[in-house]
């Protein structure tokens, strides 16, 4: 990802860190903007939580932090039929995307969570939502989240 990011040409101001949301240690200015795109449901809830306090701390005041990951934004009691549509819109060459299997495993194995828990997760960490799109079938979400002036 960072050498697709790098092959593209960046401003000089501009870093890309290759590091774990809970070992990162930020050297030099607070940060601006902070990107993450589908990692954070790697951690479970309790380390999400420190981990979105974590970025909130290195924000410069009015600093942005774009969020997008798999997040739930389903009722569960409806689970069964939007995996399903999910699943069935998975790749099947892996060359193409995500495979069924691959989003199968994901489910199993992976710690992705649904909006009404992430989403006091981020004010609690002090991080404003701005916006939010949970996306076609409510399996991805997009936040533009901001820390306080």
């Amino acid at each position: 990802m960072l050498e697709a990011a790098r092959a593209r040409g960046l401003p000089e101001n501009v870093e890309l860190v290759q590091a774990g949301f809970l070992d990162y240690e930020h050297m030099g200015e607070p940060a601006d903007f902070v990107y993450s795109r589908h990692a954070l449901h790697h951690l479970p809830d309790f380390w999400k939580a420190i981990a979105l306090s974590r970025i909130r701390s290195l924000l410069a005041p009015g600093g942005y932090f774009l969020l997008r990951d798999l997040v739930f934004s389903f009722d569960p009691a409806g689970a069964g039929e939007l995996l399903e549509q999910w699943l069935s819109s998975a790749a099947s060459d892996p060359a193409d995307g995500w495979t069924r299997a691959e989003l199968e495993t994901h489910l199993r194995t992976e710690f992705s969570t649904f909006t009404w828990l992430l989403e006091p997760m981020i004010e609690r960490a002090g991080l404003a939502i701005v916006d939010r799109d949970y996306g076609r079938l409510g399996v991805y979400a997009a936040y533009l989240l901001s820390s306080p002036e």
